[in-house]
C-alpha cells in the first residue's frame, strides 16, 4: 500500500466516523467507507477502464466495512431484447400458473419466492394447510420501513431476456386463486407486473384480496378470490404479463395459505381447491456430514474431543471433513501440509471408532493457481503415506477439497478461464492420485456454478478435455461426491435449497455420483451489494447526493470508496465531503473517478445461515429438502458447516440436553 493510500485510510476516523475508532455498528454506515486493493489484482490497465463493479457494504457487531467484489472493463449486461409473449394452448377454460402441489417451479417455467426489505421478514413453505389440503404457507412479519410478500413468475426467468416468453393474457377474463388465513381478516394486497414493470423490479396494485372474496374478508376457511382482469391497472400490458405478487400490508405478522392460481377464459368453471391430507412420510437422509476446522484443539484437548465426537455420534453424523493441521511449522512447499502422524492418529481413530468416517480436508482459493498444484499433490501424497503407515482404524477414508477460486480477485474478469482450468486440472490430478490409494475424493462447490448468473444469464462454464459445459458438471465427473454450498435457510422457491441443488442432483444421478446438500450454521454478517456500471465521471463537477462508488489510483494501488446517501445533504454538501476526503489523503479532484450506484441488493445473514434461526428451522428445511430429493440416487444427505457452530446452535435446542461447546479459545 502506498504512503498516500495509507494516509487516506488513516484519515477515515477524522472524515467519516466521529464516534471514534471503537464505535460499534450503527443504523447507518459512516459518510465514507473505503478499501485499498492492488490494481494488478483486477487485471486492469488503468482506473478509467473500469466499466462494471460490485462492492459490498458489510455490517457486523463491530462496525461497517467495505469489500471489493468485482472490478472489470466490460459491462456484463444482457443486450436489449424484443419483448416476446405467447398464449399457451388450453385444454379447457383454465390455465394453472401456480399449484404448489408437484413442483418447485410453476407450470410456465418460473418460480415463486418471498420478497422482503429489512427489517421485515418472509417465508414460503409448501405444506399441509390449516384448512386442509396442500398449499403454500406465506408468513410475513412487516416491521418498520420494510415490506414483505410473495411473487409468482409467469415466465421462465432462467432464460436470458432475449429468449424469455411472457404470458399473453389478452384472451383471459379472470384471475382466480384460493386463500385462507391463519387468524382471519389478514390484509393482503394483490399486485401485478408486465415485462416493463418487472424490469424496474416493481409491481402495480390491483386491490386488496378481500375485495375479491365472496365474504369480503379473508377467513380461516378456504375461499376463492375471483379477479376480473379489467381491474388490472391501465399501465399494465395484458399481453406481456410477467408476475403476480401478494404483499402483506398490515404491521406485524400475517400468515395465509394459498391454493392454485389460474387465468380463465370465462368466470365459469374455475379450478377447485384440491383436498385431502398430505401423507408424505418423513425421509431420513442417507448420511450426515460436517466440516471440522479446529483440528489442533481436538488433538490436544481430550475432553473437548470426546464431547464433540459423542455429540456428533448422537446427532447421527457419520462423516467429518477434518482440516489437516496447517500451523506454520507443518507447512512445506506452497500448498503443502505435512502430517505429524504421531499426534493425528489418536484423533482420527477416535472418530473412526464411533462410526464416523474421516476425510482429510484442505483447500484455499489460491490453490487454483498452477504454482500451488505441486504442493497440494504433495499433501495428497502425505495423506497416502500416513494411511500406509497407520493401522486400519487410524486411516482416512478419503480426501476432501475446499478450493474456492472465485474469491481470487480477477475471477469475475479476465482471470476466470485460467483459474477454472487450474481448478479442474488440480481436481483431476488429486482424484487420480487418491484413487490409486483407494481413497474417496470429495469437493466443495457453490450452488451457482450451473445457475444463470445475474446480468448475463449464463452458468459458469469451462472447456476441459475437449468438452465445454458448467464447471459443476466437470467436477462431478472427476470426483466421487460433491458438497454443494447450498447456503439458504428456506427449502422452497426461487432462492431455496431445492432449486439451487436440483441441477447438480440431476446430473450426478446420471453419472452415478453422490451429492451432499451443504447448509450453513456459522455466524455471518449482513451485506448490501452495490453494483455500478458504465463510463465513470472524472473529477468533481455536478455530483449527485449519492450513493456513489469512487476510485482513486495511487501508484500500484487503488482506493475504492463508498459515499453513503444522505437526505439532508445537497450536491454542494456532497462535493464538500469528497473534497475534504481527498485533501486528507493528499489527492486532487482530477484523481477522482466515480459512478452512481445502479443497483442495491440486500443480503441479510438470516437468508444464508441458520445461526440467525434455531434448530427447529434447520430441521424443517432439512426435512423439506430431503423429501424433495429422496427419489434421486445421487442424494447422499446433508453437510452442515461447521461442527463447532452447529454444536453451539444445537445446545439451545428445545427439549433436548446437549452439552454446550467450550468456545473460550
Amino acid at each position: 500500500m502506498t504512503v498516500a493510500v495509507k494516509r487516506l485510510v488513516l484519515s477515515l476516523c477524522f472524515v467519516c466516523c466521529s464516534a471514534g475508532s471503537n464505535a460499534v455498528a450503527q443504523d447507518a454506515p459512516p459518510e465514507i467507507l473505503m478499501r485499498a486493493t492492488p490494481l494488478s489484482d483486477w487485471v486492469l490497465s488503468e482506473v478509467g477502464s473500469v466499466r462494471f463493479g460490485r462492492v459490498a457494504l458489510v455490517t457486523t457487531a463491530r462496525g461497517h466495512r467495505l469489500e471489493v467484489r468485482r472490478l472489470q472493463d466490460e459491462i456484463p449486461l444482457p443486450r436489449p431484447a424484443e419483448i416476446r409473449s405467447a398464449m399457451p394452448e388450453l385444454s379447457g377454460n383454465n390455465l394453472i400458473v401456480a399449484d404448489f402441489a408437484s413442483s418447485n417451479r410453476t407450470p410456465l417455467g418460473g418460480y415463486y419466492n418471498p420478497f422482503v426489505r429489512a427489517p421485515s421478514t418472509a417465508s414460503a413453505v409448501v405444506q399441509q394447510a390449516r384448512a386442509g389440503g396442500q398449499g403454500l404457507t406465506l408468513i410475513c412479519h412487516n416491521e418498520g420501513a420494510g415490506f414483505c410478500g410473495l411473487w409468482i413468475q409467469l415466465s421462465d426467468n432462467d432464460a436470458a431476456p432475449e429468449n424469455r416468453v411472457y404470458l399473453d393474457g389478452s384472451q383471459f377474463s379472470t384471475l382466480s386463486f384460493w386463500i385462507s388465513g391463519h387468524v382471519g381478516d389478514e390484509q393482503v394486497l394483490l399486485k401485478v407486473a408486465d415485462a416493463e414493470w418487472e424490469s424496474k423490479e416493481a409491481a402495480l396494485p390491483i386491490g386488496n384480496v378481500a375485495e375479491f372474496l365472496p365474504s369480503g374478508r379473508i377467513s380461516t376457511e378456504w375461499q376463492q378470490a375471483v379477479v376480473p382482469l379489467d381491474r388490472l391497472p391501465v399501465q399494465i400490458y395484458r399481453s406481456q404479463l410477467a408476475l403476480l405478487a401478494l404483499e402483506a400490508v398490515a404491521a406485524g405478522s400475517t400468515a395465509v395459505d394459498l391454493g392454485p392460481f389460474a387465468f380463465s377464459l370465462t368466470p365459469d368453471d374455475l379450478p377447485s381447491m384440491p383436498q385431502g391430507e398430505i401423507t408424505t412420510e418423513p425421509i431420513s437422509p442417507p448420511h450426515k456430514a460436517t466440516w471440522v476446522w479446529n483440528t489442533t484443539e481436538l488433538i490436544y484437548d481430550l475432553a473437548q474431543r470426546a464431547a464433540l465426537i459423542e455429540f456428533l455420534r448422537q446427532d447421527g453424523f457419520d462423516r467429518v471433513f477434518l482440516q489437516l493441521p496447517n500451523e506454520p511449522d507443518r507447512l512445506g512447499i506452497p500448498g503443502e501440509v505435512t502430517i505429524d502422524a504421531r499426534t493425528l492418529r489418536p484423533l482420527v481413530a477416535a472418530f473412526n471408532r464411533q462410526g464416523v468416517q474421516v476425510y482429510a480436508l484442505d483447500g484455499a482459493p489460491r490453490y487454483a493457481l498452477p504454482r500451488f498444484h505441486a504442493g497440494v499433490l504433495q499433501t495428497v501424497d502425505n495423506v497416502i503415506r500416513y494411511n500406509r503407515e497407520s493401522r486400519p482404524e487410524e486411516r482416512f477414508h478419503g480426501i476432501h477439497l475446499d478450493i474456492e477460486p472465485y474469491v481470487v480477485p480477477g475471477f469475475h474478469g479476465t482471470l476466470r478461464d485460467s483459474l477454472l482450468q487450474g481448478l479442474l486440472q488440480l481436481t483431476a490430478a488429486v482424484a487420480e492420485r487418491a484413487r490409486l490409494a483407494a481413497l474417496q475424493v470429495g469437493v466443495d462447490i457453490p450452488f451457482w456454478y450451473d445457475a444463470p448468473a445475474a446480468y448475463t444469464y449464463e452458468p459458469v462454464v469451462a472447456e476441459f478435455r475437449g468438452v465445454r459445459k458448467p464447471v459443476s458438471e466437470h467436477i462431478i465427473d472427476l470426483v466421487d461426491d460433491v458438497s454443494i454450498m447450498d447456503y439458504r435457510t428456506v427449502a422452497f422457491g426461487a432462492d431455496g435449497t431445492v432449486r439451487h441443488a436440483s441441477g447438480e442432483m440431476e446430473y450426478a444421478a446420471k453419472q452415478n455420483k453422490s451429492v451432499f446438500v451443504g447448509l450453513e450454521t456459522g455466524e455471518l454478517p449482513d451485506e448490501v451489494l452495490l453494483d455500478f456500471w458504465g463510463r465513470p465521471t472524472r473529477g468533481l463537477g455536478p455530483i449527485p447526493q449519492g450513493p456513489l462508488v469512487m476510485l482513486v489510483p495511487a501508484e500500484d494501488s487503488l482506493l475504492v470508496a463508498y459515499l453513503a446517501e444522505r437526505s439532508e445533504r445537497d450536491s454542494a454538501g456532497t462535493a464538500a465531503v469528497i473534497i475534504q476526503w481527498l485533501e486528507a489523503g493528499g489527492f486532487q479532484p482530477a484523481d477522482l473517478w466515480w459512478w452512481q450506484v445502479n443497483r442495491q441488493t440486500e443480503v441479510p445473514a438470516s437468508k444464508i445461515t441458520f445461526a440467525r434461526h434455531d434448530t427447529r428451522r434447520l430441521e424443517a428445511v432439512m426435512q423439506q429438502t430431503a423429501n424433495a430429493f429422496h427419489g434421486f440416487p445421487s442424494f447422499a444427505g446433508f453437510a452442515l458447516h461447521y461442527a463447532q457452530s452447529y454444536w453451539l446452535l444445537a445446545a439451545d435446542r428445545p427439549a433436548r440436553r446437549v452439552p454446550r461447546p467450550d468456545l473460550r479459545r
